[in-house]
């Protein structure tokens, strides 16, 4: 399972984990990579995948991983009981380094505990070893089946033993070992490479002790040795595709550590762009003719790399979605503090001339207020009769999401309200509001529309520092919860898009903070969602927040699926104030009585709505076989007809599937002479 963090960065400096995150009681589902993101579990015994542990206090001597802990206690270790049939257990965590110099003081501390005595009167290890690789490493591998780096300074062996079993308090410095400040001598690591830190607990001959660790940081320095081998270039991080606003901007960036440090050369469509030399290409001024392919060359005295290429597709801000095309609109209305919100007030009212003017087919608020929320069925009635709404959205006690629909809203959900960011780095409240999904059923798409709105946490407080490392831990999760949940299984087919109020510039962060980079985290590979950057048609500017006050900002993002994002017809950033030829059904300052925040409309193509043809049409003594090209999840009907004039129904409703692209049909009753036989895909 690949998440949000696949594996922890060098370039933070430090690491720490405290487990509290893990559950405190009952027996959850255990996902490698996501439960606690880059740690891995195995067991020796078949099936060697870990998918549950028990939350526990050292009571049962039943072989599994645990989190250790007083009954309801959120302070939590991992552990395990290696007895029986899991065999071995194993746990780790993976570090990538991500930086430009060769690691190699990397300082260890972590508490051992033990939290239960077998029953055995000898001592047991929770054996520490570690793995260098320049190849992914996501196996903690309890079957030993690679070659691992013993450590015995970092061992941890069990302090109570005795022939009476019973369980222990781990935290009772006569059942723990604090390991304070431990180099791990001996390891070289050059940039690009991994390391893999692991646990090991050992199936103990006679009765097991139940051990944990907790409190582990992981701290990281350049090595001091000088100087370090050369080493070929290493992409850590590719360019990213980008659909941006004619007459817009583009900014491809790439990560890549190499010594010495290397040299880029960026390329359009394979031929090298002049002064385009540096690990960031921005492109102003944006036309049609840039569209096309962008990748960089990477190289050194060691070596080169080529990158993957990423797409720049140029969207029109002028167009007219007319057939089988569907509009998307996000917009934050300003809610919070609102006292009324019924369509009397000239707010609600600027805002609902904007929604009938854009027409758009799909909507997602942020800061509709709570206390009205009540009064949303009579927007739908007034601005946009006959939609159907999705209001369960969780509420911070002020405002919450909502999303509204011209098609049917099949389901909706609210995922991740509240929940804890500590295992994306973030130790403070937990995920503002929530993720907001509604599975909408577009007529003529074979698969739901799945439409996810959020709201990451603002900059309002006192401490903006505080605000964007939330900020980006809450986008870390709900990366991982694409790459981790929704993604794995049939969802994996279906189109999805998520937008909102994201409260930081993706390429231009406010001073005041260190950004932590949400949007580049939302859009980068595991959760397979697009950046795009739509502009105001008169402005050619993406900025969406504040109208009603300085307009130097974009907050609001729409972020497609791949599918969607290669099927965009159109998008901009709506302004009245800047309307030539002002429609007799808006006001030019609606957009500033309407909101601090302007609307960003976004029109897609039916990603299936595509030609086909058929690839071979072959006669035998036993009958026809056609060849067509097909899509899943789509239907088709075969008709056949002697004279070209007259067809009739052949073989019907035929589905494609994932199996069966290009489609093959092939029967062996046809009658003699000649036959004609045409392809039709069902609506």
């Amino acid at each position: 399972m690949t998440s949000a963090n696949a594996q922890i960065a060098m370039s933070g400096g430090m690491y720490s984990q405290s487990f509290d995150s893990l559950a405190n009681n009952g027996t959850p589902a255990w996902t490698d990579n996501s439960t606690l993101p880059g740690w891995y579990i195995s067991k020796s015994v078949a099936p060697n995948d870990v998918t549950s542990y028990a939350a526990g206090t050292g009571s049962s001597g039943t072989g599994a991983i645990y989190s250790f802990g007083a009954s309801g206690s959120n302070e939590r270790a991992l552990g395990s009981v290696a007895s029986g049939t899991p065999g071995n257990f194993a746990y780790g965590v993976r570090f990538t380094n991500d930086t430009g110099s060769v690691q190699s003081n990397i300082t260890v501390f972590y508490t051992g505990e033990q939290w239960r005595n077998g029953g055995n009167t000898n001592a047991q290890k929770l054996a520490f070893s570690y793995r260098v690789g320049s190849s992914p490493i996501t196996n903690s591998d309890a079957v030993n089946a690679s070659s691992w780096t013993p450590f015995t300074n970092l061992d941890f062996t069990t302090p109570t033993t005795g022939s009476t079993a019973g369980a222990l308090d781990g935290n009772n410095p006569a059942n723990e070992r604090a390991f304070t400040n431990v180099v791990l001598t001996g390891v070289v690591i050059q940039p690009g490479q991994e390391i893999f830190l692991r646990w090991f607990d050992a199936n103990d001959t006679g009765n097991d002790h139940a051990v944990a660790l907790d409190n582990l940081t992981v701290g990281f320095s350049a090595s001091t040795n000088s100087p370090s081998p050369a080493s070929a270039p290493v992409i850590t991080l590719q360019p990213q595709s980008e659909a941006a606003g004619e007459g817009g901007f583009a900014i491809f960036s790439v990560n890549a550590a190499g010594s010495p440090a290397p040299d880029f050369q960026w390329q359009f469509n394979g031929t090298n762009l002049s002064d385009a030399t540096g690990a960031t290409l921005t492109l102003t001024n944006l036309t049609t003719s840039q569209a096309g392919s962008y990748s960089v060359t990477i190289t050194n005295v060691a070596g080169a790399t080529n990158s993957s290429s990423a797409a720049l597709i140029i969207t029109p801000v002028s167009f007219d979605a007319t057939n089988g095309e569907i509009r998307l609109l996000q917009y934050n209305v300003a809610g919070n503090g609102v006292a009324d919100w019924s369509t009397n007030t000239a707010q609600v009212q600027a805002i609902g001339r904007e929604l009938v003017y854009l027409n758009p087919d799909i909507v997602t608020f942020n800061e509709i207020p709570t206390n009205g929320l009540a009064l949303m069925p009579d927007w739908m009635k007034a601005f946009l009769p006959g939609y159907f709404l999705a209001t369960n959205s969780t509420s911070d006690g002020y405002i919450q999401n909502v999303i509204a629909s011209r098609f049917p809203i099949t389901r909706s959900a609210s995922h991740m309200a509240f929940s804890s960011l500590a295992p994306y780095g973030y130790t403070g409240t937990g995920f503002t509001r929530d993720l907001f999904e509604a599975q909408i059923a577009v007529p003529n798409w074979p698969l739901p529309l799945h439409v996810f709105v959020t709201h990451l946490k603002s900059t309002g407080s006192s401490n903006p520092q505080d605000d964007a490392n939330k900020r980006a831990a809450m986008a870390s999760a709900v990366s991982n919860y694409f790459a981790a949940v929704f993604l794995p299984g049939t969802n994996g087919m279906h189109p999805y898009v998520l937008d909102g109020d994201m409260n930081e510039d993706a390429f231009f962060p406010d001073a005041d903070y260190v950004s932590g980079q949400p949007i580049q985290r939302l859009t980068g590979p595991p959760a397979g969602l697009q950046m795009t950057i739509p502009v105001n048609p008169a402005t050619r500017a993406d900025l969406t927040e504040s109208i009603q006050g300085s307009l130097d900002t974009r907050f609001d993002y729409i972020l497609p699926c791949a599918l969607l994002f290669s099927n965009i017809a159109g998008d901009e950033v709506f302004r009245t104030d800047l309307l030539t030829n002002l429609p007799p059904d808006l006001l030019s300052n609606d957009d500033m009585t309407a909101s601090d925040h302007l609307p960003v409309l976004m029109v897609f193509n039916n990603p299936y709505d595509t030609p086909f043809k058929i690839i071979s049409c072959v006669r035998t003594s036993e009958g026809v076989t056609l060849n067509w090209e097909s899509q899943n999840n789509r239907v088709f009907d075969i008709e056949v007809s002697s004279n070209l004039v007259a067809w009739t129904p052949f073989a019907t409703n035929l589905p494609a599937t994932t199996t069966n692209s290009p489609f093959v049909f092939t029967t062996n009753n046809v009658a003699d002479g000649a036959r004609f036989f045409r392809v039709h895909r069902a609506p």
